[in-house]
């Protein structure tokens, strides 16, 4: 009898989840600060979301239906032919399916809130009809929208670099380092110079787009309060800062993502085989509708007992297993986390094990720091070599296990006073007495066991300091240098372009004499960065393969040749400055823009016209957090790399850009009394 009485208790609470919650306009208040920032206030969390979404829609409606679009697959409705591959690679995931069976178990406060914020963007579509993209924007499913959020995670995970090698081939390494990432540092009291804990929150994304971080201030009187930085279409705040805590991301790069090959043969159409058993290729057809073309398409998707499959052009199908495609459950954790008060009730939600990657570091008021290079980490068979395409025709390979929070590489309060990360290594993250040994972890995770530049950098910079400051801090993380011996973990070294002869090469002298007596520093006046940039964009035409060997002295002086050659077509001389060349670009206006990929203040840029080239990502959402001594609300102080709305004739469309490139910041606060003091706007949803 007991049996039955639970399931009928289950199901009450999930059809009060799915009810929608009750929404009170008139109890929710926006007020936008003097920097269109919004800061939302209501009673109950779900009133919070709602008005969340309101805000955020006034100022990117246009960004978060996308999103909406891409959880229905009919992205390909607005973009065309470019969201075409989107929604292909949606339905091949078919995340949906994973909702489906998870959701009746997830947090009923949860999916009120989820609800709150669907509503929020319905109404302001209704109120808007104009600025809605199409018809297959609403309504919105709140399975589809949790879909949608596992979609963006399993793209994080990896899943975008694996499918193109898959269908395509391997892409070739450009030179030298990495260009995504992002920055985290903790500060204990000891470390402090005012003995005050600290925490840098800095996101290297998109400038603008899907995964431009936007930034919000939402308060309930349920306890939920926090600030910090969210993606178009987030119900919630993904990093940020509460009255009792802060925690940062960065992106982590162990293994998530397994390839497999299956076993197939003429004799057994449709089928792989296991373990000596043929077992039937779940085939789905998925319908493609593409703006401007009056029918729809379709495309065969697959699927094993490994995953997702596709079937490569150069023949053989391949399977992809990733934890993020399993669990539907990350945005319910960051709900958590958000929620969360104390490290104790942080380290709870992250023993949820929902989140299947990013590392964290956090600090709090009560003088704690903390690092984990997070993520949902499965036990592996070591008879295989995980890092290679794995043989589909075994169980043995197939794994199912995930290992708990604490088998992952993890600090509480070192010694030194300090944590950090810039997307390197989690066995480099304090001093070096204390650094964990990698030997203690499964080589099979996958773990980075070295420096880039910017974690060499930023090494170099602390330990200049017996304590750090509140401007010492500010000056690490807009370090605009390379370290003195430029590393090269994730391509091809190409160091030979530093100790060219210029006596050899006399016609290319000045380029080989600017590189050698360059100073590293990535300012807008340099020209040696400029030479460099040149070259690290423009090393993929003089090397097209994927080889990791060592750029030869051949190759160096063809690619200086190169950035000689360049600057005369297009500039008529050599004595160009990095900021002529790499611009920051909003609307019809551009700046003069320094930085690089890996330095601290990183900049990746893309082809603007032929001559020069505009920042596209890196250095975005920066935050800068101290917990006073004697308690109350944190000191806060951020910048945004443009501004809290996407409209051009607003007057907050750029009004941080003159701040982000000075390298400056503005004071915000979580206090309602004085946000609404000193509101440029205070009003409800209509």
């Amino acid at each position: 009898m007991k049996l039955p009485l639970i399931a009928l208790c289950l199901f009450t609470f999930w059809a009060n989840a799915q009810q929608q919650p009750i929404i009170r306009k008139d109890k929710i208040t926006i007020a936008r600060d003097s920097y269109g920032v919004p800061h939302i206030f209501a009673p109950t969390d779900p009133e919070v979301a709602y008005g969340l979404a309101w805000a955020h829609s006034e100022d990117d409606f246009k960004t978060i239906q996308t999103l909406i679009l891409t959880g229905k697959g009919k992205l390909g409705t607005h973009l065309g032919k470019k969201g075409a591959p989107v929604d292909f690679v949606f339905g091949l995931l078919n995340t949906r399916k994973v909702v489906d069976q998870q959701i009746k178990a997830m947090d009923p406060r949860f999916l009120q809130l989820v609800q709150g914020y669907l509503m929020g963007l319905e109404a302001y579509g209704k109120a808007h009809p104009s600025e809605v993209v199409n018809k297959y924007v609403f309504p919105i499913a709140i399975e589809d929208y949790i879909a949608t959020t596992m979609f963006s995670v399993a793209i994080f995970c990896g899943v975008d670099k694996a499918l193109p090698k898959i269908l395509d081939g391997s892409i070739p390494s450009l030179p030298g380092f990495t260009g995504e990432g992002s920055n985290a540092f903790a500060i204990k009291s000891s470390k402090s110079a005012t003995g005050e804990p600290m925490l840098v929150i800095n996101a290297h994304q998109p400038i603008e787009g899907a995964t431009a971080f936007y930034e919000a201030h939402v308060q309930s009187e349920e306890g939920w309060n926090i600030l910090g930085g969210l993606f178009p279409g987030g119900p919630l705040i993904f990093h940020g800062v509460t009255p009792n805590l802060a925690w940062a991301h960065t992106v982590n790069f162990q293994d998530k993502i397994d390839v497999y090959q299956l076993k197939t043969d003429k004799a057994h159409p449709g089928q792989y085989e296991v373990d000596g058993e043929w077992l039937p290729l779940v085939k789905r057809r998925i319908k493609l509708n593409i703006k401007g073309i009056p029918f729809s398409v379709s495309k065969m998707a697959y699927e094993s007992i490994y995953g997702p499959t596709v079937k490569s052009p150069k023949g053989g199908y391949f399977s992809l297993r990733l934890p993020s495609l399993m669990d539907a459950g990350a945005l319910q954790q960051w709900y958590a986390m958000n929620r969360s008060t104390n490290f104790t009730e942080f380290k709870a939600a992250l023993n949820q094990n929902h989140l299947p990657m990013f590392n964290i570091m956090y600090a709090d008021k009560e003088d704690n720091i903390f690092y984990i290079s997070n993520g949902k980490m499965p036990y592996r068979n070591p008879k295989f070599n995980w890092a290679s395409t794995l043989p589909g025709n075994t169980r043995e390979t197939l794994w199912e296990k995930f290992k708990p929070l604490n088998e992952l590489p993890q600090h509480l309060n070192p010694a030194a006073g300090y944590l950090f990360n810039t997307n390197h290594s989690p066995f480099m993250a304090t001093a070096v007495n204390e650094n964990l040994n990698p030997a203690n972890y499964d080589k099979y995770d996958g773990y980075e066991t070295y420096h880039n530049n910017r974690s060499q950098r930023a090494k170099d910079l602390i330990d200049t300091y017996d304590k750090i400051g509140w401007e010492d801090l500010k000056r690490i993380k807009f370090d605009r240098q390379l370290p003195a011996k430029i590393l090269y973990p994730y391509g091809y070294d190409a160091s030979v372009l530093f100790t060219l002869d210029a006596a050899k090469y006399p016609s290319l002298a000045t380029i080989i004499k600017g590189l050698k007596e360059w100073d590293h520093v990535t300012n807008i006046e340099s020209i040696g960065a400029l030479y460099y940039n040149i070259a690290y964009y423009g090393a993929s035409k003089i090397r097209k393969n994927a080889s990791k060997d060592p750029l030869t002295e051949s190759e160096a002086v063809e690619l200086t040749q190169y950035v000689h050659d360049f600057l005369l077509k297009h500039y008529g001389r050599l004595d160009v400055t990095l900021g002529e060349f790499q611009r920051l670009k909003r609307g019809d206006q551009d700046w003069p823009q320094a930085g690089m990929p890996d330095v601290l203040a990183a900049v990746m840029s893309e082809p603007m016209g032929e001559s020069q080239r505009k920042m596209n990502s890196g250095d975005a959402y920066i935050g800068f957090v101290k917990f006073p001594k004697g308690g109350g609300l944190p000191l806060i102080e951020t910048v945004n790399t443009f501004g809290a709305s996407s409209h051009p004739e607003s007057k907050h469309f750029a009004d941080q850009r003159e701040l982000y490139q000075a390298q400056k910041t503005k004071v915000m606060t979580l206090d309602k009394a004085e946000i609404l003091k000193n509101a440029e706007r205070i009003y409800q949803p209509e």
